[in-house]
């Protein structure tokens, strides 16, 4: 697996745990913000990359954002 992959399949991890620790199915999650539950099940399985418009929705009811930061701290 590629470094890049890896990270996103971090992410997508992240993603899942804050759903389920904001306690939504993902079905719940689904209804919230209009997209199909198989779509949400391939993006947190890693079985498909999602758009960024797609993560920004998904992130919203969880009360959570991407932020640009850097790699390695010890570069700045």
């Amino acid at each position: 697996m590629n470094e890049l992959k890896r990270k996103e399949i971090e992410i997508l991890a992240q993603i899942k745990q804050e759903r389920e620790n904001h306690g939504f199915s993902q079905r719940g999650l689904c209804a919230i913000i209009n997209m199909q539950q198989p779509s949400l099940v391939k993006i947190e399985k890693g079985q498909i990359s999602p758009q960024l418009d797609t993560l920004l929705k998904i992130l919203e009811p969880l009360h959570r954002t991407l932020k640009i930061v850097p790699i390695d701290d010890k570069l700045e």
